[in-house]
């Protein structure tokens, strides 16, 4: 499942941006034992980066990496889930799925050996809002792995039976998520909360839409989004930024506009009063709770405080979720919050699991973890430590080469300056307890607010009831057009 650009708490972004053992001073503390505050912050230093706007659209950013003799590529472009035509949702991603399973010259077989004779990777993947492919290679292979990639990226074939063999296999992910009611509380909230937005429709699509697609469907949306005007190629390696520059611009300068660009998002609607969604599922033994709203876009300004705030809120051991739920009262063993930034506003939202007996008492002592949150504020205990650990970990997610790329690559993508991805950390530490309490008093739900409880309805509904009016469905309805929403 590919998932929306997220701004996460802690775990969350241990778990996308950090390697294994990589945790330096804190390796081997207690897990159990929330991070001091206070720990220094590393700097980051972005290299320099050469930059050209080729005629036909694209932007060519390149850097020079000697860390390891690698060269990395990636090229992103302004099409992903969110612009799946309506009836056809899972395009994007099935596209993305097919472009790395054979090119005009090469079939699947052919394009596996290479790359592997190679040594290299070469994948690709849809966001919400853009779709990509990214390629690591060594640098001595820079010719020849950049053939790869820019076949893969320009010249894909979306061959009937390739097509065929990645449809079955999507829909078997979609059948088998049923089955998971973590994965059914974040699919019907992400419905639930934005409807028939581009952003109500999980990335995957839904098992009637998967089965309508066609080949055809995956060539019409390659031709449609997958061109040069507003994409980011981002190249970096083991060797001079200006060779990588002329070479990668001789690989994509003959890449041809499209027709036309998709017209842009509309802003979702915000939830107003508390609409709740009891999704059945008769054999859970754990009730799965979201709670959560409408926020910012990744442009918005309010975004540094708005990591800030979901970190102290949610962001893994020393957070005041996992403080209150799971420290004090053993209602659960996780908790979460973090803010969805995306091209226009996306959400934010609170998450935790708990026995199907103490469901009611979870959701209380959340939603008044909330209130007095959007409130009071935070203390300054918690802002420091919120501060250190996304101050200290941001170097650690920048450190290889394709980290750097899709950073890159993100930033212009979105229209930021390159200048934000070096003052992230000084960002952060300036902060102050009245700006996270701003952002939570504005964006932190609480009588504004889509509720989702996935689990066995006939133990739940009781529970439910001082919590006012609910709507209850079933998880395959979360996939239908005319299925359940907060906002009509």
């Amino acid at each position: 499942m590919r998932r929306g650009l997220v701004v996460p708490a802690l775990v969350l972004a241990i778990a996308a941006g950090c390697r294994p053992g990589a945790l330096g001073r804190w390796a081997g503390l207690d897990p159990a034992v929330p991070p001091p505050a206070g720990m220094p912050a590393a700097s980051f230093t972005l290299p320099p980066v050469s930059e050209r706007v080729l005629a036909n659209g694209i932007t060519v950013l390149a850097a020079e990496y000697h860390e390891l003799p690698l060269v990395v590529f990636q090229v992103l472009v302004q099409g992903g889930a969110a612009h799946d035509p309506p009836g056809k949702e899972g395009v994007a991603e099935l596209t993305a799925d097919l472009m790395r399973q054979g090119t005009e010259r090469r079939d699947a077989e052919e394009l596996a050996r290479e790359i592997e004779f190679l040594g290299g990777n070469l994948g690709a993947d849809a966001g919400v809002d853009f779709s990509s492919v990214s390629g690591e290679f060594l640098v001595k292979d820079l010719d020849a792995g950049l053939d790869l990639f820019a076949d893969v990226a320009l010249r894909p074939a979306f061959r009937e039976d390739e097509f065929s063999r990645a449809q079955a296999l999507t829909l078997a992910g979609i059948v088998a998520g049923r089955e998971d009611p973590g994965r059914i509380a974040d699919r019907c909230f992400q419905s639930y909360l934005y409807g028939s937005h581009p952003y109500g429709h999980a990335s995957e699509g839904t098992e009637a839409s998967v089965r309508r697609l066609k080949a055809a469907d995956v060539r019409e949306f390659y031709r449609g989004h997958w061109g040069p005007e507003g994409a980011v190629l981002v190249v970096i390696g083991d060797a001079p930024a200006a060779e990588l520059q002329a070479k990668a611009e001789r690989a994509f300068g003959g890449w041809r506009p499209r027709a036309g660009t998709p017209p842009p998002l509309p802003p979702p609607a915000r939830v107003q009063g508390r609409k709740l969604l009891l999704v059945d599922k008769p054999d859970a033994t754990q009730t799965h709770i979201r709670v959560g709203n409408v926020a910012i876009a990744r442009t918005d300004l309010a975004y540094v405080p708005a990591v800030v705030t979901g970190t102290i809120l949610g962001g893994g051991f020393g957070s005041r979720l996992i403080e209150e739920l799971r420290v004090k009262r053993s209602l659960t063993y996780g908790a979460s919050s973090f803010f969805s930034a995306r091209r226009v506003p996306g959400d934010f939202r609170a998450g935790t699991f708990t026995k199907v007996q103490t469901a009611g008492e979870a959701l209380t002592l959340t939603l008044d973890l909330l209130r007095q949150f959007a409130g009071e504020g935070p203390t300054a205990e918690e802002l420091a430590r919120a501060q250190s650990v996304l101050a200290g970990h941001y170097p650690l997610q920048l450190e290889t080469a394709g980290a750097l790329a899709g950073r890159l690559a993100e930033v212009q993508a979105y229209g930021l300056p390159r200048s934000d991805i070096e003052t992230y950390t000084g960002r952060i530490l300036a902060v102050t307890r009245e700006d996270v309490q701003h952002i939570a008093a504005r964006y932190v739900p609480t009588d504004d607010a889509a509720i989702v409880v996935v689990g066995p309805a006939e133990a739940l509904a009781p529970q439910l009831a001082e919590f006012g009016p609910l709507t209850r469905t079933l998880p395959a309805s979360c996939d239908a057009p005319d299925g359940p929403v907060a906002v009509r």
